[in-house]
């Protein structure tokens, strides 16, 4: 059997991870609800839901593809790696000896951060499709384009 390399785009990982981080910190840190975390359990949470959602994408070859030229494959394919990946951070959260959070903040959790994966993608999309040297709004997506390159 032969070995396939992956191209991982990195800089589409440290995006991802930036709207995670984002997401984690409203949902565990901010967010006090009924189930108070203590600090070390804010970060058992947001370890534990980092690498479950990391993984699945990275084995679902999520950052392997490139964003301009994705197309709705690319939007099914996240949801679909985020899917399972929020049904590992479930079993993992019940197995492991972490502190525990309800179900309905933890969806919420994978929900924020899928919907903030989605929306970037679509924005870099939306800019590339947009982005012309013709008008002061496709001048301003042009270099938005090349200041955050995901190429």
């Amino acid at each position: 059997m032969k070995y396939k390399k992956r191209n991982v785009r990195w800089m589409l990982v440290v995006y991802d991870l930036l709207v995670y981080e984002l997401s984690a910190v409203l949902l565990l840190g901010l967010y006090g609800g009924n189930d108070k975390l203590s600090i070390s359990g804010m970060m058992q949470q947001m370890v534990l839901a980092l690498l479950c959602v990391f993984s699945i994408r990275l084995i679902g070859n999520v950052y392997g593809q490139i964003w301009r030229y994705g197309g709705i494959q690319c939007y099914i394919r996240l949801l679909y790696t985020d899917a399972i990946a929020f049904f590992v951070y479930l079993i993992l959260e019940l197995i492991l000896p972490v502190e525990k959070i309800t179900f309905a903040r933890m969806l919420c959790l994978s929900s924020i951060n899928l919907l903030g994966a989605l929306a970037l993608r679509m924005m870099y999309r939306y800019a590339y499709k947009c982005s012309n040297k013709e008008t002061n709004q496709g001048r301003f997506l042009a270099s938005l384009l090349y200041i955050y390159s995901a190429e």
